[in-house]
């Protein structure tokens, strides 16, 4: 299991808590760039292509940098890939990945890229995170609306888990109790280049807050209008639409999704 993440930062995962060194971190002149292994991952964005990154930015010259973008290469494996601040381009590669492109809590930019490619792949949006894109690849891929459980320092924390990622850990999301809902809109063969938009409304003003678009991800979890319960779409079917769902059900339609929300 091969790990790359932020300075400093403490991740726990299935296998204890590990303290990672600072030589794990990406140096500045390649920090928006992080690789994994064929293994399994866990890799958290450096946030560190900004304007304070004296490699990349010019002495009084106007902003050169990235500013925070990363992009990450999953590779082979099962791997937890977490982007962090800024417009992140994240790749899963081939195996079972989840997929955060935040959370950045409404810092700007914040519409990250996701691309699951081959096995059955999940990404993971919050309340805060940008407008973003997922195109799931083969396999059965799903995306997530939900609170994602944060430490201190903003940074997603992994649990222990079973089966694929349980030398990863996984995040935990509150899908049942976000603030929020979700409909979609089928725009399948209008030559958009993606299938489904989805569009997350506060319920509180009933605003939209962001709009995540999705090509080839055939599943869909969000929180129901009224609140208090979880919602479902199949998206291979002809009409696709929401309806109530119990985690028990969760559990039969996406086992990876079942051990991530509650």
């Amino acid at each position: 299991m091969g790990f790359r993440n932020r300075e400093g930062i403490t991740l726990r995962t299935a296998t204890g808590t590990l303290a990672l060194a600072a030589a794990l971190a990406a140096s500045p002149a390649i920090a928006a760039f992080l690789s994994g292994t064929n293994g399994d991952d866990v890799i958290f964005g450096a946030d560190a292509d900004n304007v304070d990154d004296l490699v990349i930015q010019h002495a009084g010259a106007v902003n050169q940098s990235l500013n925070d973008t990363d992009a990450i290469d999953g590779k082979d494996g099962d791997d937890v890939l977490i982007g962090g601040l800024g417009s992140d381009m994240i790749r899963g590669g081939r195996g079972d990945d989840v997929i955060i492109g935040g959370t950045e809590q409404g810092s700007q930019p914040n519409s990250d890229i996701m691309f699951g490619d081959d096995g059955n792949d999940v990404s993971l949006w919050r309340g805060g995170d940008g407008s973003e894109a997922f195109i799931g690849g083969r396999g059965l891929d799903a995306l997530v609306f939900g609170n994602i459980d944060r430490d201190a320092n903003n940074i997603p924390i992994l649990s222990p888990a079973t089966g694929r990622h349980a030398k990863t850990g996984l995040p935990s999301a509150d899908v049942t109790g976000q603030g929020g809902f979700c409909t979609l809109e089928d725009v399948r063969g209008q030559g958009l280049g993606y299938e489904f938009p989805f569009r997350f409304f506060v319920r509180t003003t009933g605003n939209v807050a962001v709009t995540v678009r999705t090509a080839e991800v055939e599943q869909m979890f969000c929180t129901s209008q009224a609140g208090g319960a979880i919602t479902f779409a199949d998206l291979t079917a002809p009409n696709p639409e929401f309806v109530g769902v119990s985690l028990d059900e969760v559990a039969k339609l996406n086992p990876l999704v079942r051990q991530i929300i509650r």
